[in-house]
């Protein structure tokens, strides 16, 4: 009897699978492509983030990465071209968005510094003296979030203006929060966010 209901619930599973669309069939397909997309990014997504727990950035190389994400380096690569590519997307899709706008000063980063507050080790393993090309990654990605946040595109300034300002934000707020771990990071993060809107408050009203 349970051989009869078996090939009965195969013969039903094999008539879904005929009566099933082309289009869903393509759709079941895509979607179970990028489940598997998402958990390999995961997987070298974690590696990286743990490696930098125990080792400077620059002492970090793909090699490393694959093997702790269990991964190949063609895999690897097929997701992102070089180690500067992996920080860069981990640091525009977690903490780019952590910087937020506000009427006041411009940009909001309490909530950058808190995270900065609880893994001091990543990020001095991202901006310390072996810290590689980690430092200039960092910058370019805060420097184009606050192109966003700062809506300068359609400000009435020059290019040179523009490019200034933003480069001015950024690189106080890479300053601050680089200074704050060299002195140990005892100050909380709501008076970091006030140490930084006092530098560059100023210059960002003046944009226009």
């Amino acid at each position: 009897m349970v051989g009869m209901a078996d090939t009965k619930q195969k013969s039903e599973n094999v008539s879904q699978r005929r009566e099933m669309a082309p289009d869903d069939v393509v759709r079941r397909s895509a979607e179970s492509k990028d489940e598997r997309v998402r958990r390999t990014r995961a997987r070298i997504d974690a590696a990286l983030v743990e490696l930098l727990h125990r080792r400077a950035y620059g002492d970090i190389r793909v090699s490393d990465i694959v093997k702790k994400a269990r991964v190949g380096r063609p895999t690897f690569y097929a997701h992102y071209a070089t180690k500067d590519d992996l920080l860069r997307s981990q640091f525009e899709r977690i903490v780019a968005p952590m910087l937020v706008e506000t009427p006041v000063v411009g940009v909001d980063a309490t909530h950058f510094f808190a995270h900065v507050c609880t893994g001091q080790q990543f990020y001095r393993a991202l901006m310390g003296p072996s810290g590689g090309t980690a430092p200039r990654v960092v910058r370019e990605c805060v420097e184009a979030r606050i192109v966003q946040l700062l809506a300068m595109d359609g400000a009435p300034v020059s290019e040179l203006k523009r490019l200034a300002t933003v480069r001015f934000v950024a690189s106080a707020l890479t300053s601050v929060f680089e200074c704050w771990l060299e002195q140990g990071a005892r100050e909380t993060p709501r008076e970091m966010q006030a140490l930084f809107a006092e530098l560059v408050g100023p210059g960002i009203k003046n944009i226009g």
